[in-house]
Order: structure tokens, then sequence, then C-alpha cells
């Protein structure tokens, strides 16, 4: 029996490449929570827009179609048999209805977006329904198919191997454990090269031909966006929310290569290197535990990494997506996504050195853990010119409105309009900030009307002149005045202040 402890421990092994495939799994839950959270964050911004309502829904099948990996942080193994049980349901269900949702939810593409040549799609009451009726087809089709052969996953063991050594155990989990499949498995394992839990099935070729349909159905729909923009871009036209904008095309171009490099790497580079023949994941399983070769190696490492290429390429569609459709309603939003840009760029790029230093030492050495701590202590020294190169790019693919200056400024303002009004004082100090930063009065007036338009759903704004009625000196000295408002303030040597 393996416990949770050594579980674990195996997961962060040399043998599993210092835990690669774990940090993955860890890192596409975290992908799929920030996919659910910014689709909350669209539809909240404007639930009543056709395009919000889409790209809203559009990122939660994208969060859906990560449950396969983030699954995976939970112990795979016989003794979880109970909990896999009602997981494995969610698991390959949810997983496999969503990515044929995302298919016809990219074909909806030109009903949301004015494409060209596909204007006629570009239709109100198109709008109302499309953004819901491709999950609704997903799961239909899904329920439809998932019992006939080319798509059903009848038989599925585990396997456990307690030590090197020791004969495996099968546990079966669906239907049996005498399928050729499993069977075949267990013949190539043979004698239990090392400690491990793993699961011998099926793996039929209609669930892969699910997962690889979505790479030419997302180029197609990327070259009909590209179209679209050059198109608006060769005629000038005013752009509005039906028109693509760059940030849109960006993020959807990242999702499309993060698919483009899974498709390439398994269907194309790993079948080179494994004599023509694509691999599954029992090839990964003998791959795992052969001899330290640095074919075998690498053949491991490319197959379990290239099932980073896709949460990666969909945290990148999201975080587009969201700086898409929030830039001109949510203040600071592109601030906050190149932060989490930066932070994730770095913190991914840094463990993934790690974890490869550490293999090219296991394999030169025989101790992987010390070439991930120098190259990791490296890391660490020049984080700053890495740092400033990434904020470069993220500056480029996330570009401001607004100058470091023009945010302050913004800031200030928005504090000043809380109350609905602007008062003299407020708007004196106002002035005197604009001046210091050297912020015209025509920059000023789009500032401020930038911020009523995107407030436009707030209680009706009004910029409130006040006047004085009286103003008197008491004996003691002190100056005070009463104000149209019915307010009365007094001078207290720099400012006026409110009397309460």
């Amino acid at each position: 029996m393996t416990s949770l402890a050594e579980y674990y421990s195996r997961a962060f092994s040399s043998e599993l490449l210092f835990g690669l495939r774990m940090t993955i799994n860890i890192a596409t839950l975290l992908v799929m929570l920030w996919l659910f959270a910014l689709a909350y964050l669209v539809w909240r911004a404007n639930s009543k827009s056709p395009q919000n309502r889409f790209i809203a829904t559009l990122l939660s099948v994208e969060g859906f179609k990560n449950l396969w990996i983030a699954l995976e942080v939970f112990p795979w193994m016989h003794e979880w048999n109970s909990f896999w049980i009602v997981a494995w349901n969610i698991k390959f269900d949810f997983f496999f209805s969503m990515q044929i949702a995302a298919i016809f939810l990219y074909l909806c593409f030109p009903v949301y977006y004015k494409i060209r040549g596909l204007g006629f799609m570009y239709r109100e009451g198109l709008q109302k329904h499309a953004w819901y009726l491709p999950i609704v087809f997903g799961i239909a089709i899904w329920l439809m198919i998932q019992g006939l052969p080319p798509f059903a996953v009848d038989n599925l063991s585990w396997i456990e191997c307690t030590m090197a050594g020791a004969d495996p155990v099968v546990y079966e989990f669906l239907g049996t454990s005498s399928a050729p499949t499993i069977q075949s498995g267990l013949t190539a394992i043979g004698t239990c090269p090392a400690a491990f839990d793993i699961t011998l099935g099926d793996e039929p070729a209609g669930i892969w031909l699910i997962v690889f349909s979505q790479t030419p159905v997302s180029i197609v729909a990327l070259l009909f966006i590209r179209s679209s923009i050059r198109k608006n871009s060769d005629t000038e036209q005013v752009k509005n929310e039906s028109q693509v904008s760059r940030s849109f095309y960006i993020g959807f171009l990242g999702k499309v290569i993060g698919s483009v490099l899974f498709f390439t790497t398994l269907i194309l580079i790993l079948p080179i290197l494994n004599g023509g023949i694509v691999p599954n994941f029992q090839d990964e399983m003998l791959w795992r535990y052969a001899e330290r070769t640095f074919m075998s190696r690498f053949k491991y490492f490319l197959f379990t990494l290239c099932f980073a290429f896709g949460p990666i390429g969909l945290a990148f569609e999201a975080m587009m997506f969201v700086h898409a459709s929030l830039k001109d309603s949510v203040f600071g939003i592109d601030q906050n996504l190149r932060k989490t840009f930066r932070n994730a760029v770095f913190t991914g790029f840094g463990a993934f050195l790690f974890i490869l230093s550490s293999e090219i030492m296991e394999n030169v050495l025989g101790f992987g853990l010390a070439g991930g701590v120098v190259i990791g202590l490296g890391f660490l020294v020049v984080r700053k010119p890495i740092l400033g190169l990434i904020d470069g790019f993220s500056g480029q693919l996330i570009p401001s409105e607004y100058s470091p200056e023009e945010i302050e400024y913004l800031e200030q303002y928005a504090k000043s309009m809380k109350d609905g009004s602007i008062t003299e004082n407020e708007r004196s100090l106002l002035v005197t900030l604009a001046s210091a930063y050297g912020i015209n009065n025509e920059r000023v007036k789009q500032i401020e009307d930038s911020f009523l338009s995107n407030n436009s759903e707030a209680p009706a704004i009004e910029e409130k002149i006040i006047e004085v009625i009286q103003q008197w000196t008491d004996e003691s000295g002190h100056t005070w005045r009463n104000m149209s408002d019915g307010s009365t303030q007094w001078w207290n040597g720099t400012n006026w202040d409110d009397y309460n």
C-alpha cells in the first residue's frame, strides 16, 4: 500500500523528472481556477453585452478543458479508488464535452465580431443564443457518442509496483483486467523496475481525434480573425466592440500556438524519435522506467512537457481576452495583467530551468538537485535584467492607455468623484496636479471624459460649482464663509476645511 507521503515524494523524484508532471498538474489547476475567475469578471463587467457573454462562456469552457490534467494533483492510485469512481466521470465527461463545445465556440466568432466574408453571421438574433448553444451541442453530442467503440474507455486497471523486482499487482477500475491492452502492458512491464502506481487501459482513437481536431479548427478561426483585423486597418474604420481588437487576436494566436506545439510534438516529433509510432501513456511509462539513456529520457521529457503547452496557451489567451474586453471599463486592468504576466513567466521559466538542469546533472553526475540549486540561485541573481526584458515584452503585448503621471491624475480624479461632485478645493488640487505632471487641458478633458463614459451606468455625475454666499472674520481672528450648498468652511491657514 502506497502512502500519500510516498506518492508525492515519488512525484518529485529523479525518475519523474524532479516533479515536472506534478508541477504541470498544479499549474494547470491554478490556470483553470484563474480562467473561471476571469470569466466571472468579464460577465460581471457587463452581463448585457453579447460580446462579454460570449467571451465569459468561452473562458469557462476553456477552463473545463483543464480538468483532465488538473485533477491529477490528487493521488492517481488504487487506494483512492472510491474518489476516482466519481472524479473519473467528471474528468472524462466534462473534458470531452467541453472539447466539442469549444470547437463550436470557435466557429461562433463571426456571430459576435465582424469577420470579412462572414458578415451574414453577425446578427443580433444569433447573438442572443450562440453563447450557450455550443455548450448544449457539446454535451448532447458527447452523450450520444461516448458509448460507441471509437470513444469508449471500457477497460482500465490500476497497476501497483511496491518495489523493484516485485511482481506488479493489478486492481480493476473499469471493465476487466483481462483486456488485451492491459495484458500487453503487463507483459511490457514484466518484473517491476521500480516502485510506482500507474493505470493501463483502453486509449480509443476517437478521443484523441476530438482533442486534435481543435488545432485545425482554431487555425481556421485565427485566419478569419486576422483577415478581419487587416480589413479594418486598411479601411481605417472607427473601432467599436463589434470589431476584433489587437489584444483579442494576440490572445487567440497564443492559444493556437499552444495547440500547434502540442499537436506537432505528439504527432510529428515524438513518432520520428519513436520509430514512426505515435506514443501513448503505456510508452510513456516504459520510457520513464527504462534504462537511463539520453533518448529514453528525452522522449519521456518531451511527452510530459507537451501537456504544458495547452494550459500555457489557454492562460495567455485568457489574459489577452480579458484585456480586450475590460480595458475600457475596468481601471488599471492593463497594469494588473502585466504584473500577472511578469510573475507567471518569471516563475514558470525559473521552474523549467530548475527541472531541466537537475535532469542534466542527474545524468552527468548522478546528483541532480545540485544543478537545480546552482541554476536557481543564478537565476535569482540576474532577476532584474530578466524582469526588465519580461516587462518590455508585456508592455508591447498589453500597452497602457495612460502614462504613469496620467494614471496618478486619474486616480485622484476618481477619488474626488466618489460623492458625485467636485468641490472648488478639489478642482484646485486637480489643476495643480495636472500642471505639476505636465498634463495639458485638452488631455485632462480626455482623461475625465473617458472616466465619465466608463462609469455611465453609475448615478448621474455632475461637477458642481459651489459659490461663496458670505465670508467674515470672527473676534478670534478666524475666517469663515457660508457656501451655496449650505456648508460652512473655515480657513486653517492653508486650505478651506468643512466645519461640522
